[in-house]
C-alpha cells in the first residue's frame, strides 16, 4: 500500500510543478485586461442606471402600470441577460474570441438604451419599457465572455488580481448607474422637447448609455487584443504528458450559488431603495433618487476600495472560503440592522389621498402593512446601505468567481462562465419579482427574512463543502490512465 501512494504523491507533484512551470513562462496582457475591467464597468452601469428612476418614470407614461409589473420590467434585463450568457458562453468556447461576441453585445445594449429614451412617444409604454429592458439585458450578456478574458488570460499569480479588479469594475458599474441618474434630475420629469424627442431626466440618460455602448464597441475595435495566458494549450499538455482532469461539479455549483444570492440581495437592495425610502422617510421621487444616489456612491467607493485592497494586498492572499465566510457574515448584519423590529418608530406614514409620490412621500393607500411596520431610523439605514453593503461585496463576489476559475482549472472556460453568468442573470429575474410582490402586500420584513435564509444556506454550503472548494490540480497522462483502468 505504501508502495502505491508514494508514486502517486509524486507524479502529482511532478505535474504540479510542470503545469505551475508552463503558465510561470507566460505574462499577463495587462492593456487587454484593464480594457476588459473597464468594459465589465460599462456592463453593470447599463444593467442599473435605471434602478432608482425607473418607476418614477413608468408610473409618469403609464398609468396602468402598478409596482407589480416595475418588477417585472426590471426582471426583463435579467431574463434577456439570463438567455444570451450561455449563448455567448458558447461562442467563446468554439472560436476563442472574446473580441466579436463583446461588440455584438453592446450594439444589442445600445438599441435597448436608444428604444428607452423613446418611450415618451409611446402608447402602453410599460409594455415597451419591458421589451427595452430586455434587448439591453441580451446585449449586456457579453459579461460572459469579459469574465472569460479575466479568468483565462491572466497567469496564476495574477489571477486574483485580474478578477478582483475586473468585478470591481462590474460592481462600481452597478453602483455607479443609479448615480449617473441622479446627476440628471435637475431636468426635471418635463425637460426639453425637440420635434417629437424629449429630453428629460430619464431620456437624456438612455441616450447617453447609447452613446457609451458605441463608444465601447469602438474602443474594442481598435485597442483589444486577445492573449491567454492562463490557459495549458494542447501542445502544452503533450509536452509535458500533461492531463487537466474533470473538475469537481459540487464545488463549481456552490460557486455559482454564492455568485447568485450576492446578486440577488443587489437587485432587491437597489432597485428596492427608492420605494423604500418613499414610504419610510416621506421622500419624495426626485429626493429619493437623488439621496440613494448619493448614498450608492458612497458604498460604491466602500466596495471599490476593498476590492482593490483584496487585489493588491495580503488580505487578498487570504483563503477565499475564509473571505466568502466574512462577507455573508457581514451581510447578515446588514439584515439584523435593517429589520424593522418593535422599538424602532412606527407606524409609517401615507399619502395623502390624490397627491402623487412627485409632490411627497408615504404609503399608498393599499399598503396596509404600513399600519404595523416600524421605521428603521435613517442613520441606521445609511450606515447600512454605506458600510455594510459596501464592504460585504467584496468578500463574497471575488473570492466566488476566482475560486470558481480555479475550481475549472487551466482550461477553456467559455461555456462554463456562461453558466456562470447566467446564476447571476437570473438572480435579479427571482428577487426582482419576488422583493417587489412582497413589498406591494407585505412590506419589506419577509424581504429581510428570505434574504438571511438564503445568505445562512450559503455560509452552510461553504463549510459543508470546504475540502472541495480548492483548484483544480493537474495530473500526468500515465496516472490519468491508470486511474481510468
Amino acid at each position: 500500500m505504501t508502495g502505491s501512494v508514494g508514486p502517486t504523491a509524486d507524479k502529482a507533484k511532478e505535474a504540479e510543478l510542470s503545469a505551475g512551470r508552463i503558465l510561470n513562462e507566460k505574462q499577463t496582457d495587462w492593456r487587454s485586461m484593464w480594457i476588459c475591467i473597464f468594459l465589465q464597468f460599462v456592463v453593470g452601469v447599463q444593467i442599473s442606471v435605471y434602478y432608482m428612476s425607473m418607476w418614477p418614470y413608468l408610473s409618469g407614461l403609464d398609468k396602468n402600470a402598478d409596482f407589480d409589473f416595475m418588477g417585472w420590467i426590471v426582471a426583463a434585463c435579467s431574463i434577456g441577460s439570463s438567455i444570451s450568457n450561455p449563448i455567448f458562453g458558447v461562442w467563446n468556447q468554439k472560436t476563442m474570441s472574446v473580441k466579436w461576441p463583446a461588440i455584438f453585445g453592446f450594439l444589442m445594449a445600445a438599441v435597448g438604451q436608444v428604444w428607452y429614451g423613446l418611450l415618451t412617444v409611446a402608447t402602453n409604454a410599460k409594455w415597451w419599457m419591458l421589451f427595452a429592458r430586455f434587448f439591453t439585458g441580451f446585449g449586456v450578456g457579453n459579461i460572459a465572455v469579459l469574465r472569460v478574458y479575466a479568468a483565462t488570460a491572466s497567469t496564476t499569480k495574477d489571477r486574483m488580481r485580474a478578477i478582483s479588479f475586473g468585478t470591481a469594475g462590474f460592481v462600481s458599474g452597478i453602483s455607479f448607474g443609479p448615480v449617473i441618474s441622479a446627476v440628471f434630475t435637475p431636468l426635471g420629469a418635463d425637460g426639453i422637447r425637440i420635434g417629437f424627442l424629449v429630453f428629460n431626466m430619464y431620456t437624456v440618460v438612455a441616450y447617453l448609455m447609447a452613446l457609451t455602448c458605441f463608444l465601447s464597441c469602438i474602443v474594442i475595435y481598435i485597442f483589444f487584443e486577445e492573449s491567454y495566458a492562463g490557459i495549458v494549450t494542447k501542445e502544452e499538455k503533450e509536452n509535458d504528458d500533461l492531463v487537466v482532469p474533470m473538475f469537481d461539479i459540487p464545488g463549481s455549483i456552490i460557486c455559482i450559488y454564492l455568485f447568485m444570492i450576492i446578486n440577488i440581495i443587489s437587485t432587491n437592495v437597489e432597485v428596492m431603495s427608492t420605494p423604500l425610502t418613499t414610504v419610510l422617510y416621506d421622500w419624495k421621487d426626485s429626493d429619493a433618487i437623488l439621496y440613494n444616489g448619493i448614498t450608492l456612491a458612497l458604498s460604491c467607493i466602500v466596495s471599490v476600495t476593498f476590492h482593490v485592497i483584496l487585489g493588491t494586498s495580503r488580505i487578498g492572499k487570504m483563503d477565499k472560503r475564509n473571505q466568502m465566510l466574512i462577507g455573508i457574515f457581514v451581510f447578515l448584519l446588514y439584515h439584523v440592522c435593517m429589520y424593522p423590529w418593535e422599538f424602532y418608530s412606527g407606524p409609517l406614514n401615507f399619502i395623502p389621498e390624490g397627491v402623487e409620490t412627485t409632490e411627497v412621500g408615504g404609503c399608498y393607500a393599499e399598503y396596509l402593512w404600513c399600519h404595523d411596520t416600524t421605521r428603521v431610523p435613517l442613520y441606521v439605514y445609511l450606515f447600512c446601505f454605506i458600510v455594510f453593503f459596501g464592504l460585504a461585496f467584496p468578500f463574497v463576489e471575488t473570492p466566488a468567481a476566482a475560486l470558481f476559475s480555479e475550481v475549472l482549472g487551466p482550461r477553456k472556460q467559455g461555456t462554463m462562465q456562461g453558466f456562470f453568468s447566467l446564476g447571476g442573470s437570473i438572480a435579479p429575474v427571482i428577487g426582482s419579482i419576488t422583493s417587489t410582490a412582497l413589498f406591494k402586500y407585505t412590506g419589506y420584513r419577509y424581504i429581510i427574512i428570505l434574504q438571511s435564509v438564503i445568505l445562512v444556506i450559503g455560509g452552510a454550503l461553504i463549510l459543508i463543502f470546504y475540502k472541495r472548494l480548492v483548484p483544480l490540480k493537474l495530473i500526468k497522462k500515465t496516472e490519468s490512465e491508470k486511474v481510468t483502468n
